[in-house]
C-alpha cells in the first residue's frame, strides 16, 4: 500500500473520533500513528500506554480531550489523564507533552531506585517518575 493511501485511510478513521480536528491536524495525527506503527510500539502497549498514546494523538491533532468522540460514551477525560503513563515508548512529535522515553515499559515491579541519588531528576515520591511505584488503581 502506498503511504499516501495509508494516511488517507487513517485520516478518515480519525475524523470520526476527532470531529473538531482540522484537516491539517488529522493529517499530522494519521502520519504520527503510522510512524508509531512502523516503530512496533504495539509490542509493549498496556492500559497506561494506550491512555498516553490517545492523549498524544489528541495533542498532535489539536483536539481538546473533551472534543474526542469515543464509542464508549462513559469516557472521562480526567480519568484518562490520571491513567496515562508518565513516559512513552514511541517517538515524540511536536505538540506532545515532554516526557521520558523508554525503549519499552519498565519491568514490574518498577522499583528499586537509589535513594537520594544526586543525579536522579525525580524526587523521592515524584508521581511522574517512570521507575517509581505503581499509582493506586493500576495493575
Amino acid at each position: 500500500m502506498r503511504s499516501d493511501d495509508a494516511v488517507e485511510i487513517m485520516r478518515a478513521s480519525l475524523a470520526l473520533a476527532f470531529p473538531t480536528a482540522s484537516a491539517e491536524g488529522l493529517t499530522r495525527a494519521a502520519e504520527t500513528l503510522i510512524r508509531w506503527g512502523a516503530e512496533d510500539v504495539e509490542d509493549h502497549l498496556d492500559q497506561e500506554l494506550i491512555a498516553r498514546m490517545l492523549l498524544d494523538l489528541l495533542r498532535v491533532a489539536g483536539v481538546a480531550p473533551g472534543d474526542f468522540r469515543p464509542v464508549d460514551e462513559s469516557w472521562d477525560a480526567d480519568a484518562l489523564r490520571e491513567a496515562a503513563a508518565r513516559y512513552r515508548t514511541w517517538s515524540h512529535s511536536d505538540g506532545m507533552t515532554p516526557l521520558p522515553f523508554l525503549p519499552r515499559p519498565p519491568d514490574e515491579p518498577r522499583g528499586p531506585r537509589i535513594p537520594d541519588d544526586p543525579d536522579d531528576p525525580f524526587g523521592p515520591d515524584d508521581p511522574d517518575d517512570p521507575f517509581g511505584p505503581l499509582r493506586p488503581g493500576t495493575r
